[in-house]
């Protein structure tokens, strides 16, 4: 059903914002030992533009891996891709993340990070506590 209708949207030449499933196979191991193994990667679409679609590569908790590839159209709407009609949901869960990736925030918007005093820097500057004798109350960071 879902094949079915992703055939219809690709008959139309339109790829579709949201999840789509890519399926690879490959040869693993040699002579009596090999064998046909199937690896499956789920890709979020971030921009579809006339020939290329840029996409990021999702994890197995179908969260952001920071990995880009950009595919042309006929390479996702080959027969080794499939749009994931049930990821619509986690689609839209990802969509914020995604348009910040699009549209990152204006460099300088943001005080930059202290370099001295209390800041970021001092962390390297301060003295390491003087260690406690044993069988005091505070033998390490986990007895506060």
């Amino acid at each position: 059903m879902a094949e079915g209708k992703l055939q219809e949207g690709m008959a139309e030449g339109k790829l579709r914002e949201g999840i789509y499933l890519e399926t690879k196979k490959s040869m693993i191991g040699t002579g009596s030992t090999a064998k046909v193994a199937e690896y499956r990667n789920f890709w979020v679409t971030l921009r579809i533009r006339e020939a290329k679609v840029e996409m990021i590569l999702l994890d197995d908790a179908f969260s952001l891996t920071g990995i880009k590839e950009t595919f042309d159209h006929e390479v996702v709407s080959g027969a080794n891709w499939l749009y994931v009609e049930q990821g619509e949901k986690k689609y839209q869960q990802l969509k914020p993340k995604l348009d910040k990736i699009l549209n990152p925030p204006p460099k300088g918007g943001k005080p930059a990070p202290a370099t001295s005093g209390e800041g970021a820097a001092s962390v390297f500057n301060r003295k390491p506590a003087a260690p406690q004798p044993p069988g005091s109350k505070k033998n390490g960071w986990w007895s506060n």
